[in-house]
């Protein structure tokens, strides 16, 4: 059977979204990409279509930003009204049968394709965050056919908002690894190069670090923090957040932050340090960089939030160990503190590295990943 798929996905910057569905393309055989025909409508990150497998094709397809007054929410919607318009007119042309949204914008969309113009078709709502509004979401549960949360956090989230006749439809496909594409690991003996990871934005936390940093700078000078990534262009929040730290910096001269802008190749920035710190200030359905980090074999500190606790505490169950790896949420005096007795207990660092890509292995594999949601398309 030979299902033609719609991937959704505007694509905008190379987010864990994008990542996900980077690494389900490239694990697809030549058959598995024949039976689904994979499509990706948006992609407008240049990096994100250098990434993509030659063997996905890619559509220009323009998902209109939903940011603005209450008087450009009104012009916003007339022009998500029309994308939804030209949505059904390409699916028809492609004689489309399968939808996979990957982005709130693509599920409103979508839904709007559903409701006004009655497009013809399985939509499969793949929930990556918590963004959507409580009222749309219940909505969406209802036109679609198909709601996947990325982990158990994301699927009792759906079920606290959706209508219990809609819980049917939710399924659960967690981030997985790719092992065979990943360096091998090399586990953490002691902390001296912290590493922050990801797009520069305040729900991300890289404030925090440094303040920690500033904490540290005295008592622990062989402790650097490199912190990797920029903020979106096009997001003036995360423009004037990375304004504020780099403030900050200057304002109490900090010496031991270092900052690298973005990089090409995730693993290689996580291959070379000691210690992640994963510091969100909202809630986060997965994280996916403390998988990273642990398959890498690195020591993972991360605020006591939703995504990254769930995980770390699993870690902690499989080491058997009363020992945490997560602190109080938005608190640097915490974080510091955490620092400098894994600094001063390299022992420690050692306990919790050795065993981490094992538990990776078993709990976060790509290859289950990709079948779940091979299965979830050509499912009737």
């Amino acid at each position: 059977m030979r299902t033609k798929t719609f991937f959704l996905d505007q694509g905008e910057t190379l987010g864990g979204a994008e990542r996900f569905l980077l690494d389900f393309f490239q694990k697809l055989t030549p058959s598995e990409t024949r039976r689904i025909l994979p499509v990706v409508l948006g992609a407008k990150s240049k990096k994100y279509r250098i990434l993509l497998p030659n063997k996905i094709e890619v559509q220009d397809f323009i998902f209109p930003s939903v940011r603005g007054s209450f008087f450009k929410k009104l012009i916003i919607i007339f022009r998500l009204i029309k994308t939804a318009r030209n949505l059904k007119k390409l699916a028809q042309a492609k004689n489309t049968q399968v939808f996979f949204s990957n982005t709130p914008r693509a599920h409103f969309v979508m839904f709007l394709a559903k409701k006004i113009f009655h497009i013809s078709g399985k939509w499969i709502v793949m929930n990556h965050d918590f963004t959507v509004p409580a009222f749309l979401l219940k909505s969406i549960a209802r036109t679609s056919d198909i709601l996947i949360a990325n982990s158990i956090p994301c699927r009792e989230h759906l079920r606290s908002v959706v209508n219990q006749k809609d819980f049917k439809k939710i399924r659960i496909i967690e981030n997985g690894i790719d092992f065979s594409t990943i360096p091998n690991q090399a586990p953490a003996q002691e902390i001296k190069k912290i590493l922050m990871l990801g797009r520069i934005d305040p729900r991300k936390g890289q404030m925090f670090a440094v303040q920690a940093a500033e904490l540290l700078q005295a008592s622990h000078s062989d402790v650097q923090f490199f912190i990797v990534g920029s903020p979106f262009k096009e997001d003036t929040r995360t423009m004037k957040y990375r304004d504020d730290i780099l403030k900050f910096v200057h304002e109490k001269n900090i010496k031991n932050v270092h900052f690298l802008g973005e990089i090409d190749n995730p693993f290689e920035a996580i291959i070379g340090a000691d210690c992640l710190l994963v510091l969100p200030t909202e809630p986060e359905t997965f994280g996916r960089i403390v998988t990273e980090g642990l398959a890498l074999g690195k020591l993972i500190i991360s605020f006591d939030e939703t995504g990254p606790k769930d995980i770390l505490k699993n870690y902690e169950l499989f080491l058997k160990t009363k020992q945490s790896l997560r602190i109080e949420k938005q608190n640097p005096n915490a974080l510091a503190k955490k620092i400098a007795f894994f600094a001063d207990n390299p022992q420690d660092v050692q306990f919790f590295t050795q065993k981490a890509r094992e538990f990776v292995k078993k709990n976060f594999s790509l290859d289950e990943t990709k079948k779940r949601l091979v299965n979830v398309i050509l499912e009737d």
